[in-house]
């Protein structure tokens, strides 16, 4: 088998994630060579799927996360390529036992979230369920008819205490300006070829280090200083309407949605 052909091959998988058998080549195999071209990519670490060769798909979702990429959990399956959605589901669940990735709620949304992320394990959220009774309890005696009432910050404070060590918000160190993280996480977050990040995708990957208006005037900052490019969507039927809150506003009402770096 020649290596190029095998290398080309690789390659376009790798680009695209997943290939069909019957497209791996312009060319028309024997069967022998096909068989060996398969035999030689699985070597390589793809893997074969019943109708593609495709990068392993538990690869794939963990090249999502890359970054501190967060990926709402229904919309995972939708960017692995190649697998069937208990194929997807398998993965997804071997990664997590792992814990090579971790599903979180976030308000009433589940998202699928890299393993350095600080999330609370399961005696924390055993901890926390026992306190949210506590606290219910505590407001049903406050809200029931009768006489209003109230209860003492330093009560509430000791209902809260056994949280506290899950509470402390990570925040950057004082060296760490939002510029500097914010082209961070852009060279982490660029397309290999267009060099364009979301700033959907950025702001989230920063969540838990930069407050939204931070973000938003570090890009405006690289912005006027020429550092940075900030483009809108090419249309607004684009843009996840849960995305756009994440965007710093444009000119004539546009909504910035993309950044690229323009210095080296």
């Amino acid at each position: 088998m020649n290596t190029q052909i095998v290398d080309d091959v690789e390659r376009s998988v790798r680009d695209a994630n997943a290939v069909p058998l019957t497209r791996l080549t312009k060319v028309k195999l024997a069967p022998e060579a096909s068989s060996e071209l398969v035999r030689q990519l699985v070597a390589r670490g793809l893997e074969r799927g019943p109708k593609t060769i495709r990068v392993p798909l538990a690869a794939q979702i963990e090249n999502l996360l890359q970054g501190g990429t967060r990926v709402p959990l229904k919309d995972a399956g939708k960017r692995v390529k190649g697998g069937t959605k208990a194929e997807i589901n398998t993965a997804l669940a071997k990664l997590v036992r792992e814990g090579r990735a971790r599903v979180v709620v976030r308000t009433q949304t589940e998202v699928l979230v890299g393993p350095a992320e600080r999330a609370l394990d399961p005696t924390e959220i055993a901890q926390l369920s026992k306190t949210v009774a506590q606290v219910g309890k505590t407001l049903k005696k406050v809200q029931a008819k009768g006489l209003p009432r109230s209860i003492l910050q330093e009560d509430l404070a000791a209902l809260f205490a056994p949280l506290l060590p899950s509470l402390r918000f990570i925040t950057a160190a004082p060296d760490d300006a939002p510029s500097t993280l914010v082209d961070e996480a852009l060279r982490r977050l660029e397309d290999p070829a267009l060099k364009l990040v979301r700033i959907p995708d950025l702001v989230r990957s920063l969540s838990s280090r930069l407050p939204l208006d931070a973000i938003h005037r570090a890009l405006a900052e690289g912005a006027k200083d020429g550092t940075l490019e900030l483009r809108p969507e090419a249309g607004a039927e684009f843009l996840k309407p849960e995305d756009v809150p994440l965007c710093p506003p444009g000119p004539r009402g546009t909504v910035l949605s993309y950044a690229r770096r323009v210095s080296p």
